[in-house]
Parts: structure tokens; sequence; C-alpha cells
């Protein structure tokens, strides 16, 4: 035998051990791990720059097939990993079992960022968030790298997550802002509501109010009956069905704050069979879909945005199908003002026919302009469109049918919201987003809201579209409500539905109308305009503890900080910032907010504001969000 032969065998022989070793620790090997209940492993994680630990089940037969198989995802609570949960209580033998019974992979992930860090997933309050590392990055990355390893069916259809304790948001988080990765979603027991984002901007993200996201996901949720979250998950439940819309399943059990009990895997099992059922019957794309994210740019259902945001806020994606969208922004959720000074582009899917014309038609909220203008699709069918502050935008071509939505709301007086125990006459303004209108054509209309305690007296109506106008303007709807304010942190404010019919074809569209309660004034109410009242100040101005024109101020009742609600013109509603706080309770869940408001440089001494408020007191264990509503009237310059 030559020496080259030698060389040549010893390369051969190399080569096949670190072959077999690759497939052993990717745990694709079955001949030695064949008894082995899961596989504890490694990658290597561009995201964190270093190895990451998952822990791989694999369903029996796995190694006697070429066939490839869906994925579950389970993410772990506080101070949990792959192959632990203290709180969970999981039982990881018994769980292979649920794998071989329902055949799928299933993958619990490591949400941890550091060795020495027992807090996952870079979230909760503001000195939580430490690391410029986002989990919605490395979701991503481990999807790429299970999908390359194993023999998986790497479509969203086959893909699902479920995550209990702080992992619980996260499914919720991850699946709303993957939606066209993710087709089922399970809650256990979830915290609700974090701050996410950067050490230098991160956004609170209440999942009672991000439900949006989810509309083509499947989602459940678990609650108990007596954990240290079961209130704020109450609100939670409440924000999916005031959403409407959703694929949505509760359930709640018998129990505290963990997943099963030690010896049992039902619970896991339940949801197991949730994320499986959603795989033999998955939700397709919604035909029209909104997306709130809180990264300045971000990509959605083949739709890629980008932005210059640099604070914290959400900017979101409105009723976008193949005929328009809108583009929006709010610094908070469900109702804080738009981001200023923001620019957008966007990068719409490949829906439209390859380097072609297309008309597109924008109106601005702001200045109530329409432009109209003429744009070229990429060679994949992709249209560019380019937007300062909140627009909405149609694109079409000549010929096209016409297509509505909704883009304000008015109420008498310019008021904002509706007032309970008056009558309140409520105005609707569309705009066509589609083809134009040559002739002169009333739509018929309906207006409905899921609400029992709010009454339309004329749900049907018109509007007149006016040959070659773009707005229109429809007759008042009469609202009576006697709505009392929530006891607690759920959604408290009236959303209606617009079903828009001209000619043969139809629309619907909703929007969402804040209430102003009819409830007792507070007392001992102190203004810091500067002053000190409990700790620190947040207000600016001459630090008298009075209200004077062009100062911004918080309002306390007693020692508790209000936050407030107004449509009084002289109050500079897009100049409002939110301060939140954490209540002492057993964990530091459910933030506390108030308001700081700017009164006008033009307000004239004397006039009194008149402004809806409420503050939060909290239950220790479990924790609970006990809301207290009142009014406020403020004399300016005294």
């Amino acid at each position: 035998m030559t020496t080259s032969d030698t060389w040549l065998r010893s390369a051969i022989y190399l080569g096949l051990i670190l072959l077999l070793s690759l497939d052993s620790f990717s745990g694709l090997s079955q001949d030695k791990n064949a008894d082995q209940p899961y596989h504890d492993l490694t990658h290597f994680s561009r995201v964190f720059g270093r190895e990451k630990y998952y822990r791989l089940y694999l369903p029996k037969g796995y190694d006697q097939t070429q066939s490839r198989y869906p994925v579950i995802y389970f993410f772990h609570g506080w101070g949990g990993r792959h192959f632990k949960d203290d709180n969970a209580k999981l039982e990881y033998e018994m769980i292979k079992d649920l794998v071989d019974k329902y055949n799928v992979i299933l993958v619990m992930w490591d949400g941890n960022i550091e060795e020495i860090e027992p807090r996952p997933y870079n979230i909760g309050n503001h000195e939580d968030v430490k690391y410029k590392i986002q989990m919605k990055d490395y979701f991503r990355e481990l999807i790429t790298h299970v999908d390359s390893t194993c023999r998986t069916l790497n479509d969203r259809t086959h893909r699902g997550i479920i995550g209990f304790s702080m992992g619980g948001i996260m499914s919720y988080y991850l699946a709303g802002k993957y939606p066209d990765k993710v087709c089922a979603a399970v809650y256990m027991t979830g915290s609700p509501e974090f701050f996410i984002g950067y050490p230098e901007n991160h956004t609170l993200y209440p999942v009672r109010y991000a439900f949006k996201n989810l509309e083509g996901v499947k989602i459940r949720m678990h609650n108990s009956t007596h954990d240290e979250l079961v209130y704020l998950n109450e609100e939670v439940d409440k924000g999916a069905r005031w959403e409407g819309g959703l694929y949505y399943d509760y359930w709640q059990f018998h129990g505290g704050h963990m997943v099963d009990l030690p010896g049992e895997t039902q619970t896991f099992e339940r949801a197991m069979k949730f994320v499986v059922d959603a795989f033999h019957d998955p939700l397709p794309q919604p035909d029209r879909w909104w997306h709130y994210d809180l990264y300045p740019g971000f990509d959605v259902w083949g739709y890629h945005v980008n932005s210059n945001k640099n604070e914290p806020g959400f900017v979101y994606l409105k009723n976008v199908s193949k005929n328009g969208f809108g583009i929006h922004s709010r610094k908070w959720l469900p109702d804080g003002p738009p981001i200023a000074n923001l620019k957008t582009d966007v990068v719409t899917g490949s829906m439209y026919k390859s380097a072609t014309n297309y008309n597109v038609v924008s109106y601005s909220i702001a200045d109530k302009k329409i432009s109209e203008t003429s744009l070229l699709s990429d060679k994949d069918g992709k249209i560019k469109i380019s937007s300062t502050g909140d627009q909405e935008f149609g694109i079409y071509q000549q010929g096209a049918t016409p297509d509505l939505i909704v883009t304000e709301y008015g109420l008498e007086n310019n008021l904002r919201f509706l007032r309970v125990g008056k009558e309140n006459k409520l105005t609707v303004t569309l705009f066509n987003r589609g083809g134009r209108v040559d002739d002169s054509k009333t739509a018929e209309l309906e207006l409905t809201t899921r609400d029992s305690a709010v009454s339309i007296r004329n749900k049907v109506g018109t509007v007149k579209l006016s040959s070659g106008k773009r707005l229109a303007a429809s007759s008042s709807f009469e609202i009576n409500i006697n709505k009392q304010p929530p006891a607690h942190g759920e959604p408290a404010w009236v959303k209606f539905y617009l079903k828009m019919k001209l000619g043969n074809q139809k629309y619907l569209d909703e929007f969402v109308v804040p209430v102003f309660f009819d409830v007792p004034a507070l007392d001992t109410i102190r203004a810091d305009d500067g002053v000190i009242i409990r700790d620190k100040t947040f207000g600016n101005g001459n630090a008298d503890g009075k209200v004077s024109a062009g100062e911004s101020i918080m309002l306390y009742s007693g020692k508790h900080r209000l936050r407030l609600y107004t449509d009084d013109p002289y109050v500079e509603t897009q100049n409002e910032k939110l301060i939140d706080e954490v209540l002492p309770a057993k964990w530091p869940d459910g933030f506390t907010l108030s308001s700081v408001i700017k009164i006008s440089d033009q307000c004239p001494k004397g006039r009194v504001i008149e402004l809806l408020a409420s503050y939060e007191t909290k239950g220790y264990m479990p924790i609970e969000r006990n809301l207290h509503w009142g009014k406020v009237f403020v004399t300016v310059g005294n």
C-alpha cells in the first residue's frame, strides 16, 4: 500500500467520523439515541454570537422513514431553561409519549440571555431590557436551524408555539409578529404585558390590545383559578373578546401558576392537541389584515416596512389588501397619538403584475389632502410606497371597482368621546381607495356593535359618493350609551362595525370610539406643574401647583397619579405623555399608567377643562388591577 493510499483511507475514515458526529449532534442519528426521550443539543447562534442550547424531541419511527413532520416550539417561563421550568412542573420524559402520539417534532428553546441572568427573553420592566439581543431575531434563526437539520414541514401551516408564563407572552407576541410563519399559538397563564425592544428604545406591549396581529393564527389561552396572574389574564381574555374576528379558545383550569400537576401531562396535551388540530385545518391568510409592530422595520405577509421611528410606540399597517393599505402610528395602544415626523417606506407583497403601471391614491389624515400618482411595479410584482405621517393608500388600475374604507369618525361640536347618558350624533368619513365613481351614487350603510351597553337608534344610513370625489361623510347615527367604566384593565372603549354596500359591492370596516363615563368628581386634586407631590416631579411649569396656559401637568387625587382623558381643544393631545410605574404586588406584573398633559399656550385664563380620570390600586396576591374613576375640573390660571 502506498503512502498516498494510506493518506486517502485515513482522510475518508476521518470524514466518516466527522459526518457521524454531526449527524448525532443534530439529533438525526437514532441508532445510538433511540431509547432517549429527547436530545439536548446546541447550535451556533449569530444573534447571540455563541452556542445556544435547545431540547429536541423526535417522534417514534423518525429514523425509519423519510417523512417530514410539523414542529411545535415550547417557550419556558421565568428562571426556566430548555431543560427545566420549576413553576411549570413539566414531566419531560412523559412528554415524549405525546410527541409519539401526535407524530410531531417538539423543540424546547432556551430563552436565557446569559448564564447569570435568570430572567429570560430580555423583556419586562425598563431595567429588565438590558441587551441588544432580540428574541424576535433568534426565533427566526432557530426556525431556520431546525428546518435545516431535521426533516420538517417548513411552512407556516405546520409550525406552532406553546408558551408558559413569560413564555406565554412570547407565544402570542411572536405568533403575532410572524403570523406568516406560525399557524397556532397557546398562551398558558402568560404574562399580560411587558416592555419589549432595545435598552434605549422599548415599548410596552399590552397583549389585550394586540390581538389584531393574531387574526390569521388559531390561538388558545389557559388561565387558572387562583394563580398570581388570574385577574390580569381575565383582562387579556376580555381583550380577545373585545377584538373579535379571532379563532380563539379559552380554558380555565382549577389550580395555580403551573402547566400540570406533578406526574401528569394532561394540560400540556391539551395545548399540543390544539396546535396539532390547527395543523390539519389552518387558517388562511386573511383577506384584509392589520399589523402592529414596535420596531422601525419589519416584514409580515410578504410586505416590508422601514421607518425612521426612534422612540417608543407602534407603526401599524391597516386594512391591507391588494386594493391598498393604511400606514399609521401610535405612541401607545390602543389610542395613543401618532408619532411625530414619522416617515415610512412600504414595499408590498408580490401581488401585482410585473413591471406594470398602477394608479396610487393617497389620503393624508392630518391635512385632509388627497393626491394621485402612477407607480411602476418591479419585476416581482411589488410596489414601493412612501408616506409621511398617517396616510391611507389605494392601488388600482383603470376600470377597477371602488373600495370603501372608514378613515375617521365625527361627533357634534368636534368632540372625540361618546358621552354616557346623552344622545350622541356620530358620522363617519369614507374614503374610496379603489376605482373612481364616474356617476354620483349612494352607498347604503349599516352601523353595529357587539357592546350591549350601546344602542344605535338608526342603524341604517346612507352616504352620497359624488362623481370623481374620493371622500364622503355619512348621515348621522344616533348613539345612546349607558356603559359603566371597567373595574379592571380590560378595554373600555366601543368598537363599531360599518357595513357598506355600493351596488353589488359589499365592504366591512371597523373603528373604535372612546367613552366619557358618567362618574362623580374626584376630590383632593393637586397639580404637579414642576412641584414635587409624591416622590418626584413629572410636570413642567412655574411649580406653583396651579394650572396655567403652556404648562405640562400631572394631576393627583390624594397620592394617586391620574390617567387623564379629554377632548377639550385647549389640551394638546398630541403632546400627551404616559408615565408608568409598578405598584407593589407579589410579582411586578401589570403596569400602572398616568398622564402628563400639555395645556395650550392659547388657553384663555379662567377656562374650566373637564377631564375623565382614573387611578389604580393593586391586589397583592392574586395581582389585581383595580381601577377607580372620576371626573376632574381644572380651572386654568387658578
